[in-house]
């Protein structure tokens, strides 16, 4: 009776990995209720920033990919002491969560030829930012060539081009995540490596690809089975852009066929942990308000922050909202408050969850969007195939140039 319970079911036959799969949620919601220290989420960040780092990636969980892939704003919010924060990583709800229902002005869902509800992607205040400028470029340059413009065309042109420099800082970027484990620090168990998408197909993903796919051909192997697969071996290399330095992904060499672990405990700990990415790039959000109005207030530059400059005076700063300044440092002052500030709705995208429905959402303050936060497969006997970046319509050709180099260095920690 035993070993049937091991296997997953018990004398009478029955199927018991719903039961294991209750207590698995009951024992990951006590986790979360507890609140992370900064050395907790950090633990969870997989960053390269040593010249040699050795990463061994983990088997997909069912469901999901090999790599899976998700947009993030990067831009400059304020932080601690008054200063600037360049390469601040931000959650994109439009391009990560699920489709809602389009609703007119009165407020009543919108319906197609069919019957059905209109979807569209949920609002993003950085994304309609983005959007906003573009629509100020000049479009009488569309479809004429630089070379066959005359003076004043160019003079229009150099301007929609500063207009353009100017909406890619808000543009959402394209990212991709990898689950496995840090060989350097296995302690932290699970971790996730992210790093951007290089539309010159330049980048990690484009450096990774074919050593996945050799070690493939060369062992006829899965690279991520615990017993099969291997460990990776990482090069880094200082790159400098606009006067910073940042890790660059040099070099993967991957090694011989090695054990995951060689405790079958901790294997199985790291097999079945059910943490995925959601659960550690969490939408950005400070006391007292949602994780949209943090991002109405980075689109505006007035984005909150925790100033911790003054070791004897450690408090919320709400740039030109004294109210929510005076509210936020009551509360924690009082310690009068059980909510968690990491508090994550449920944002998966798949069939299990139902669909969300926001009210006072138009077309006029939402946009338009087309590309959704899609898993991706690493098939590792394919050629790496080129991927467009996001268009901005007739501008994308003309001002690729302008967009910033891939790395894994963004300061894009959560506190």
């Amino acid at each position: 009776m035993e070993n049937e319970i091991v296997k997953g079911t018990n004398a009478q036959g029955d199927d018991l990995s719903k039961l294991k799969k209750m207590f698995s949620d009951y024992q990951k919601k006590q986790s979360q209720k507890k609140r992370k220290t900064s050395d907790e989420i950090l633990a969870k960040y997989f960053v390269p920033r040593k010249t040699k780092e050795v990463f061994r990636i983990l088997p997909p969980k069912p469901g999901r990919k090999y790599i899976e892939e998700a947009f993030f704003h990067v831009v400059t919010t304020n932080a601690t002491g008054g200063k600037k924060k360049h390469g601040t990583v931000i959650y994109c709800p439009a391009h990560n969560d699920p489709k809602i229902k389009k609703l007119d002005s009165s407020g009543e869902v919108m319906l197609d030829g069919n019957g059905n509800p209109i979807m569209i992607p949920a609002p993003c205040p950085l994304c309609s930012k983005n959007k906003k400028l573009l629509a100020k470029q000049d479009p009488s340059l569309k479809g004429i060539k630089k070379e066959n413009m005359n003076e004043t065309q160019k003079k229009i042109n150099e301007k929609n081009r500063e207009i353009f420099i100017e909406a890619n800082k808000w543009e959402a970027k394209k990212f991709y995540i990898i689950r496995g484990i840090d060989k350097g620090a296995e302690k932290d168990g699970v971790k996730f490596w992210r790093f951007k998408h290089n539309f010159k197909n330049q980048g990690t993903l484009d450096k990774l690809l074919p050593v996945l796919d050799g070690y493939v051909n060369a062992y006829k192997a899965d690279y991520t089975h615990p017993e099969k697969g291997t460990d990776f071996s990482l090069t880094m290399a200082d790159s400098e852009f606009n006067g910073h330095v940042y890790k660059s992904l040099s070099a993967v060499i991957f090694g011989a066929p090695t054990l995951l672990h060689n405790d079958p405990t901790v294997v199985q700990q790291w097999l079945e942990d059910e943490i995925t990415w959601r659960d550690v790039f969490l939408p950005k959000k400070a006391p007292n308000t949602t994780p949209l109005e943090f991002l109405e207030m980075v689109a505006m530059g007035t984005n909150p922050y925790w100033d911790d400059t003054d070791s004897n005076n450690k408090h919320w700063v709400f740039p030109g909202r004294p109210d929510l300044e005076e509210a936020a440092n009551t509360r924690h002052r009082n310690l009068d408050s059980e909510e968690d500030e990491n508090f994550e709705q449920a944002t998966d995208l798949n069939q299990d969850y139902p669909r969300v429905t926001v009210s006072n959402i138009t077309q006029e303050n939402v946009g338009t969007y087309t590309e959704d936060a899609k898993d991706i497969t690493a098939k590792t006997t394919a050629k790496i195939v080129e991927t467009p970046t996001q268009s901005n319509e007739d501008t994308d050709e003309e001002y690729d140039d302008v967009d910033e180099p891939e790395t894994g260095d963004y300061d894009d920690l959560p506190f």
